[in-house]
């Protein structure tokens, strides 16, 4: 018998942007509308190529009953009902005559045949006036996807996921992560991103490994292949030898015995060593998170994202998302929960709400310019978030305001809806906080007048420091102009931090410069004293903190102000960290 030669050991190099290391077999996801080629077909293979479709058909059938099922058990029928409407667009037998019809007189291939007629209808719905009929352009364009994904034969061999897999991908957007069976995602490997993408945030959120521009994976890896994901290195390695694996196992057990010195002291309070109180709390995400936060030692939830619950469930209904809550701030109590509203738009679209394409998303209908233009959604999740406020200490902050009237309007409709469930017998808590976000230069130029309505500001640094230097922060091209150090964002955090002392209210930060220990000195000494980062940075931050003295960090904070270079900014708050805590960069 020949035995087949040894695997090759091969290796991408990417960047870095969650720590961890996984060793599993990957799943690969392609573009959901790769369009197929108009290949032709010889003759005489037409029938086999109708099979083909049919067994895609087939499986995909099978797949969206077995979600019907799913769907029936934890929501009740009425919300499985949607799926009807997918089995039947699939059994469409106008649609099968028509692609074999040009199957045969076209002698072309019948993924291309199959794609062509379901973009055709799909033009079709998004044109129309009727908004439920535009809304069936979604049911056509899911099951479009589901096909299209077996007939190309990804998900045949491999369903997602029946064990532990490695995600590579061109991309995640939002929508795409909240569909994944986190229970089984061991890492995510990407094309493209960059540190402040959302994939990379919730890969450091769920405390997964995660490489980003590791160019070229998705053509030359395949569903089933076995990697090695190095999310500290930047490193994914395929077909690892015995040699890589057991270099790996030796150093994971001492990066363990170090961070097991950081993390004896996790849940004691964080206080410099002048004994001034720095909070440090959760960015979380999903109610699946809250065991990990509550085993983290944040001192509070500081930012809860709420858009991934909409996009995982976009129909839910007021009840369902009080529920959602609900276990959110029962499994925090006695600390703060702080929700943000839902801030769609950009990159973590609901297209429900996007019937019309925008040519600049980010500049666009998202944030809270959303939530007011949809009341019926906004008050939804408002009623939500009062109701589920008598579970425990709650903060509602709004997302993306640009100015004063954005956060009046916002109040005004929290309000009516406190208004309405009182009328109704409701119980609303009184000691609920209200803030804003600040993450648009001109909220941050006028933070004094948004200090003055709210009880705290939240810097939410990932967008602010894309909107002043006018950087995609998601664009591999410009990615190096994506500069927190920037002079201009430090400006524009002091501005922030002034005005909310002067109003005599808190000012933190959520963004992910927070949790850049390098950074922690300057943050500091600018005057925050509220820090929310993913999990698994806070007892790192925490460490940091306590080795710090805030004389030391307002000194840097005025040194910095006289700097025009980014670079020498990181520097001099590098050197305070370094001076202060240099194991955490060891």
């Amino acid at each position: 018998m020949i035995s087949s030669p040894p695997l090759q050991e091969k290796t991408w190099t990417g960047t870095a942007v969650s720590d961890g290391v996984a060793h599993a077999v990957v799943h690969v996801l392609k573009d959901h509308f790769d369009e197929p080629d108009e290949d032709s077909i010889e003759p005489g293979t037409e029938a086999h190529q109708m099979e083909r479709l049919h067994a895609a058909l087939a499986v995909t059938a099978k797949e969206i009953e077995e979600l019907q099922r799913v769907m029936a058990g934890e929501h009740g029928s009425s919300e499985s009902e949607i799926f009807e409407t997918h089995l039947l667009i699939l059994q469409d037998s106008t649609i099968l005559k028509q692609t074999e019809k040009t199957v045969r007189e076209q002698q072309v291939c019948v993924d291309w045949a199959y794609y062509k007629l379901m973009c055709k209808h799909m033009d079709a719905l998004r044109g129309l006036s009727d908004a439920y009929l535009r809304e069936r352009f979604l049911d056509v364009k899911d099951v479009t996807h589901r096909v299209m994904r077996h007939l190309r034969g990804e998900l045949l061999d491999h369903p997602m996921f029946d064990e532990p897999v490695i995600v590579v991908a061109h991309d995640l957007t939002p929508s795409d992560t909240v569909q994944l069976d986190r229970s089984k995602v061991l890492g995510f490997a990407l094309e493209t991103g960059s540190t402040v993408s959302h994939a990379a945030i919730i890969a450091r959120s769920l405390a997964l490994p995660a490489v980003v521009r590791l160019h070229g994976i998705c053509d030359e890896l395949h569903s089933g292949d076995t990697v090695l994901l190095d999310g500290e290195g930047g490193l994914l390695i395929q077909n690892p030898t015995a040699e890589t694996l057991a270099r790996y196992r030796l150093r994971e057990e001492q990066a363990e015995r170090r961070e097991d010195v950081f993390q004896l002291e996790r849940h004691k309070p964080s206080l410099t060593r002048c004994g001034t109180a720095i909070c440090v709390g959760a960015n979380a995400e999903f109610i699946e998170e809250m065991k990990i936060v509550e085993d983290s030692g944040a001192e509070e939830v500081g930012l809860f994202r709420t858009e991934f619950l909409h996009l995982e469930n976009p129909d839910a209904t007021e009840d369902q998302l009080t529920k959602a809550y609900s276990k959110v701030v029962q499994s925090q109590a006695p600390k703060r929960v702080v929700f943000r509203t839902l801030d769609l738009g950009g990159d973590k679209v609901d297209e429900r709400l996007a019937v019309e394409p925008e040519p600049n998303p980010f500049l666009g209908w998202r944030g809270i310019r959303l939530s007011l233009g949809r009341p019926d959604l906004f008050k939804r999740q408002l009623r939500a978030l009062l109701r589920a406020a008598v579970h425990g200490r709650v903060g509602i902050m709004f997302p993306m305001v640009s100015g004063v009237q954005e956060v009046l309007e916002a109040k005004a409709v929290l309000n009516d809806c406190a208004d309405e469930l009182t009328a109704e017998g409701v119980d609303v808590p009184d000691e609920i906080e209200i803030g804003a976000m600040i993450e648009i230069p001109s909220a941050a130029l006028s933070a004094d007048l948004i200090a003055a309505e709210v009880d705290f500001l939240s810097l939410g640094t990932n967008d602010l420091i894309q909107y002043t230097i006018a950087v995609d922060r998601l664009n591999d091209r410009v990615a190096k102009l994506y500069q927190p150090t920037h002079p201009a964002v430090l400006r524009l955090i002091g501005m922030s931090v002034k005005a909310a002392r002067a109003a005599g209210i808190r000012i933190g930060m959520c963004g992910e410069m927070a949790s850049d220990l390098t950074l922690t000195p300057l943050m500091i000494g600018l005057g925050l004293n509220e820090l929310s980062v993913a999990t698994t940075q806070i007892a790192r931050v925490k460490h940091a903190v306590r080795r710090l003295d805030l004389p030391e960090c307002e000194a840097l904070a005025q040194a910095v102000l006289t700097c025009a270079s980014p670079a020498e900014i990181r520097a001099l708050s590098r050197a305070v960290a370094d001076r202060n805590y240099p194991e955490l960069f060891e």
